[in-house]
Formats: C-alpha cells, sequence, structure tokens
C-alpha cells in the first residue's frame, strides 16, 4: 500500500511540474479561478492576438513559486519585493500555466534567448518588431537571501523595460526545469520547439511540410565550405503524393530545390540540388509520414565529389496523417525516425564478444556433463581387483 501511495505522489507531482505561476503584464487578459490550469494551447490563443500589435519579452526566474509573489521586504511587513511588478497595470495572474517553449516557438520560431547581466544593461539594443520574443533568463543567486534576489531582479526588469522602445507585453514566470524521461534510444529526438529553436536555428514551416535545421553549408570542387543563409521556402505541388520544395536566400544567389514523394508509406527526399547544376544523392533519406526525418549531421554527395552539409536537420511531410496543430502553419514533428542505422558498431562487438562466451559455457558445461562416477570399487576383506591396460 505504501508504494501504491508513493508512485501516485510521483505521478502527481510529474503531471504538476509542467504548470508554473505566470504573470502577465502590459495587456487585459481574462482572469482565470485560482484552481483551473491554463494549457500551452489556452496560453497561445491568448498570446497569438497580442502578438499582433506587440513584441513579447518573457523574464525567466529560477524556482519561482507562488509564495515569492507573497515576498516582503526585509524587515518590513507592507513593501513587496516586486515594486516595479506590482505597479504594471493591467495585469493577470495564473497560479497554474504552461508556458512552455513551444508555445512561444509556435509564435515566433526565431525567438531569442538573453542571460541577464547582473548589471541589466543589455550589450546590444532589442530590434523593435511585433511577434518577436524575447526570453530574459535569471542566473542563480548564491550570494544573496531569496527577498534580496527577488527585489534585484525587480529592479532589472524595469531597467530593461525602460530600454525598449515599442508596445511590449511582458511575462514573468520561472525557469523551465528539463524533463527527465527514459531514453528509448536514438529513435525519438527532443521536439524542436523546445531545445533547437532557442541555439539560432532556422525553421520554415507549411501545412504540408516542416524542416528545421541549425547549419546549412555546402562544399563545391576544392573550394572552402560555404554556409548558406536561407530566408524563404516555397512548395510546388505536383500531384497528392509529391511537391517540390524550394529553399533560397534572400538574393536568391543560393537556392536548393528538392521533391518529396510518397511512397509505399514513406515519404522519401529526392533530387536534391544545389542552383540548378549540382544534384546530390539522396538513397536513405526517407521517413513514415507520421514520424519526422532526424540527422544531426547530414552530409550528401554528389557524383564529381562536391558536398551538402546539415546540422541537426529535422523535416516532416505528414501526407494526411494526424498531427497536432501549433498555429496556424506549423505542426509539431513527430517521434524521429534517426539516420543512424539500428545495427552500430558497438552492437555487433558485443554481439561479437557474447558469442565468444556463449560458446566456451557451453563447451564447459558439455564437459562437466560427461563427467561419469566410478563403477568398479575396491572390497578392504576381499581380492584386490586388477584393472588390465585394456580396459
Amino acid at each position: 500500500m505504501k508504494f501504491v501511495f508513493l508512485t501516485l505522489f510521483i505521478i502527481g507531482v510529474a503531471a504538476a511540474a509542467k504548470y508554473n505561476t505566470v504573470l502577465l503584464g502590459g495587456a487585459q487578459s481574462t482572469t482565470p479561478s485560482a484552481l483551473s490550469k491554463v494549457t500551452s494551447e489556452e496560453f497561445y490563443s491568448i498570446l497569438k492576438p497580442l502578438a499582433e500589435n506587440n513584441q513579447i519579452v518573457v523574464f525567466q526566474e529560477p524556482g519561482l513559486s507562488f509564495h515569492d509573489f507573497l515576498c516582503k521586504k526585509n524587515g518590513t511587513e507592507s513593501q513587496s519585493c516586486y515594486a516595479h511588478l506590482s505597479s504594471i497595470t493591467p495585469k493577470t495572474f495564473y497560479a497554474k500555466g504552461d508556458l512552455s517553449d513551444k508555445v512561444l516557438a509556435s509564435i515566433d520560431p526565431n525567438y531569442v534567448v538573453i542571460s541577464i547581466p547582473k548589471d541589466g544593461n543589455l550589450e546590444t539594443p532589442l530590434k523593435c518588431e511585433a511577434h518577436k520574443v524575447y526570453i530574459f533568463q535569471f542566473s542563480e543567486e548564491t550570494e544573496l537571501s531569496r527577498e534580496d534576489t527577488l527585489e534585484a531582479h525587480d529592479f532589472i526588469i524595469q531597467k530593461i523595460i525602460k530600454q525598449l522602445s515599442c508596445p511590449t507585453i511582458l511575462l514573468y514566470t520561472a525557469t523551465p526545469v528539463e524533463e527527465t524521461s527514459v531514453n528509448k534510444r536514438s529513435r525519438r529526438a527532443v521536439s524542436v520547439w523546445e531545445t533547437a529553436a532557442p541555439e539560432g536555428g532556422t525553421i520554415f514551416a507549411d501545412t504540408k511540410f516542416q524542416i528545421f535545421y541549425t547549419k546549412l553549408a555546402v562544399k563545391i570542387g576544392t573550394a572552402a565550405a560555404k554556409e548558406i543563409t536561407i530566408s524563404s521556402m516555397s512548395i510546388q505541388e505536383r500531384n497528392t503524393t509529391d511537391f517540390t520544395v524550394t529553399l533560397a536566400s534572400s538574393d536568391a544567389t543560393d537556392t536548393i530545390t528538392f521533391d518529396i514523394e510518397l511512397v509505399k508509406g514513406y515519404y522519401y527526399m529526392k533530387q536534391l540540388t544545389y542552383n540548378t547544376n549540382t544534384q546530390f544523392r539522396t538513397t536513405d533519406i526517407n521517413a513514415p509520414p507520421a514520424f519526422s526525418y532526424y540527422c544531426g549531421n547530414l552530409t550528401v554527395y554528389s557524383n564529381s565529389g562536391d558536398s551538402l552539409l546539415w546540422n541537426s536537420v529535422q523535416f516532416q511531410a505528414p501526407f494526411g496523417s494526424k498531427v497536432t496543430a501549433v498555429g496556424d502553419k506549423y505542426f509539431e514533428f513527430g517521434d524521429s525516425w534517426n539516420c543512424v542505422g539500428f545495427v552500430t558498431h558497438a552492437i555487433l562487438a558485443g554481439l561479437f564478444v557474447s558469442l565468444i562466451l556463449l560458446a566456451i559455457l557451453f563447451v564447459g558445461i558439455c564437459w562437466m556433463m560427461d563427467i561419469n562416477t566410478m563403477d568398479r570399487f575396491d572390497d578392504p576383506k576381499g581380492k584386490t581387483i586388477t584393472i588390465n591396460a585394456n580396459e
């Protein structure tokens, strides 16, 4: 019984871990009840209209909880640790909200993560544009008390907000905690919304096709590798089972085209071409429609030795399979179909050693089973047994 209660407690804690306290300032929003939970889909529906004419600034506080908002300055009973946040109007308080990076990425796939300096001064001014999301992360303070830390961070928030010159929506919440789970193998990779976008990757999305990568480079002949900056993606449908994807730079000097075709339950990348004259081999680039193709280091080659390199590339063509919509165009990537084969050199070496050990064990057991007891015994009162050499 104790084990059952402990298991239920752990499950309850894990289920509630993704819900954090969230303060939304600078815009009017529906005030939820104290016990209700605001899901990621509800947060998206709240923030999406606000992002039309505002930029969103998120401040993430390590270990922020509901009790921190009741904090009072040391030695006082009336002055709050959040003098600036308390003065913001209008504002809405969410006791339990799932404001994950996935929600922010659905609003701005190229959102920026900034570590806040202790003095609160930004090294470079922020660009003022609607739909843009900036995430400011506070670091752990070990030298100060909790009250002093929250008061100092409140002052820094005020200082950063004063440096912004355009309409801004403020969000104050806890720093996301990395989830721990049992790895089933590399076939399931972390969703692109959760990890890849903050690292400066690029994502292009459509209802039929979505691709993400962190770096794209091409090497032609003996020249040095050239990094390619893609600014747009277009899709040209040919029929219900295939279409052509075009990735182009802003000045059209670099263009990459490839076909996505559905063949026997798998979608394939074919006819990968750079600038219409260099074609690369893509024989093994495929995945089921319910999965997203993922490869940490995808390098393809042409017949003449040219190469095209994609770092941390992930793409998917659902082809009618069920996907979870995040916005008007984006969808969540399915489980990853990894480019690394299941049987690796380490697995083969382990199997070979195991077979050798099993063979030794088998021979040893056979020898032990072949040991027989004596069938003749000497009688101390009788004549001594004589065994001829022939026997």
